[in-house]
């Protein structure tokens, strides 16, 4: 299964010449056009190789639709059953990837459709119970070390196109399997780089600052500190106020938030 080995893509229109030298991870290359393919792939193989997965089994997790969209594209892959627990707070086409991959996909009502920590921990309470059905393995994205170690080849991939030279890496977090994994192996090669994590201005649980509230970020601000976080690898968090950036012209909001989280650095 191809993933992974996306393109680094340097973006030379946001600093000047003699400016920093900032690169994007496209990983849209990836099947399903999400980084989410990496720990996807990592949870449902390691499952095999411990033998809590068995042929004809079923995957079952919480998803905001990127995770699920994955696990859907890699259990359609290798013959599993899918059964996702989302919410209408999450875009459609999410749960329309995640159905078309052939999963079940279960829906737990919103309020304003906001992702608020209560709607999570519905969807984690009902994944409870499909987990304790025969045949089922939660993969349990916001615990399971396979998501962080999903992400590890992600970081080579980086040092290896900038010469093991990395001065600072921004990122979202939502279960913190994808900014762990990149992070822990940044810092063992260069010891000087910077790691800020990126969360919901709205839901503040990683900085303990707060706010805690709902937003409508998808995957990001779960509204805890998920196991996965590694306390010790951010050298900063960051709030990202882009509730409605998405409407700014050629600018999606995850650059946006890029943006924001490298301004403090260039004043």
């Amino acid at each position: 299964m191809l993933v992974g080995r996306t393109p680094l893509i340097q973006i030379r229109t946001l600093s000047p010449p003699e400016g920093a030298s900032i690169f994007v991870k496209w990983e849209g290359a990836n099947p399903t056009g999400s980084l989410k393919d990496r720990m996807a792939l990592s949870m449902v193989e390691g499952a095999e190789r411990r033998g809590d997965l068995q042929p004809g089994g079923r995957v079952v997790d919480y998803t905001g639709g990127s995770t699920g969209s994955s696990l859907a594209m890699v259990c359609a892959a290798k013959g599993l059953r899918a059964h996702f627990v989302s919410s209408d707070a999450f875009a459609e086409e999410k749960l329309q990837t995640m159905r078309a991959f052939s999963a079940t996909v279960e829906l737990i009502p919103s309020v304003d459709r906001k992702i608020t920590p209560e709607l999570i921990q519905a969807a984690l309470d009902r994944v409870r119970e499909l987990a304790a059905q025969p045949q089922t393995f939660w993969t349990d994205q916001f615990n399971n070390p396979d998501n962080r170690s999903g992400y590890h080849a992600m970081a080579e991939e980086i040092l290896d196109a900038l010469d093991g030279r990395v001065d600072t890496f921004i990122q979202g977090v939502g279960t913190g399997g994808s900014f762990s994994g990149v992070s822990e192996v940044l810092k063992k090669r260069c010891s000087n780089v910077e790691c800020i994590a990126v969360e919901p201005a709205n839901s503040r649980a990683l900085s303990s600052t707060g706010p805690f509230g709902g937003h409508r970020l998808e995957g990001m601000g779960a509204g805890f500190k998920p196991s996965l976080f590694g306390r010790n690898l951010p050298t900063k968090s960051f709030p990202s106020r882009m509730n409605s950036l998405w409407k700014a012209p050629g600018c999606s909001p995850a650059l946006r938030a890029f943006l924001e989280a490298s301004a403090p650095a260039q004043t």
